[in-house]
């Protein structure tokens, strides 16, 4: 699903300008992209957690021409659903 769907939907349902949805909808996934990058963890209750994991340094070799090369630590940032939400999944199965 796309975040104009997401849109479409919140605007449709709640009777609210779609502009006004689209932005609503942006402010969300960016305010939990800020939080998890300071804090380096959103939970939202009975949906789920977003918390960013360290992915440390390393060295690896490339398969194609067997060159061994550093590649940088990085974070990535995943998501653990809830116990309600696994269910209300679930169920629907």
């Amino acid at each position: 699903m796309k975040k104009s769907e997401i849109a479409s939907k919140i605007s449709k349902e709640y009777q609210i300008p779609l502009e006004l949805a689209k932005s609503l909808v942006e402010g969300v996934f960016s305010w939990i992209v800020q939080k998890t990058a300071e804090d380096g963890r959103v939970e939202i209750r009975g949906f789920g957690v977003f918390k960013l994991r360290r992915r440390g340094g390393r060295f690896t070799k490339n398969p194609k021409t067997g060159i061994e090369m550093y590649v940088e630590e990085r974070y990535l940032m995943s998501f653990k659903p809830s116990k309600k939400l696994l269910k209300r999944l679930n169920e629907k199965v």
